[in-house]
């Protein structure tokens, strides 16, 4: 299983021409594993038909893409996901009444959005 990652903030297809789109050897052979999404006019990459090579984060300019490959054994326990081609929380603990909870990890993983 992985997760693609689009930094929408880097990602600027209008002065790259979407190379990303352009060297993805799926989409080179008929499948939109990548493509752009009308109203955001930014591109999307569909996971499940992504296959990993990792083209289109070498070659994108802005260093806007990230593929995770993650181990099978998360599948199915995200806690939340922030939207498509965003990231995910995985296991999140539960909050209980008169229990600490810590939240560890390195900057801008969502550790504060997640609270």
């Amino acid at each position: 299983m992985r997760v693609a990652v689009i930094d929408s903030d880097r990602c600027r297809p209008n002065d790259c021409n979407t190379v990303c789109i352009k060297y993805c050897p799926l989409v080179r052979s008929n499948v939109e594993a990548i493509k752009i999404v009308e109203r955001e006019k930014k591109p999307v990459i569909f996971e499940a038909l992504c296959s990993g090579c990792g083209i289109c984060v070498r070659r994108c300019p802005f260093k806007a893409i990230t593929i995770v490959n993650l181990p099978s054994e998360l599948e199915g326990e995200a806690s939340y996901r922030f939207g498509l081609n965003m990231f995910r929380l995985y296991r999140l603990p539960m909050p209980q009444p008169g229990a600490v909870v810590g939240l560890i990890g390195k900057n801008g993983i969502g550790k504060s959005t997640t609270l």
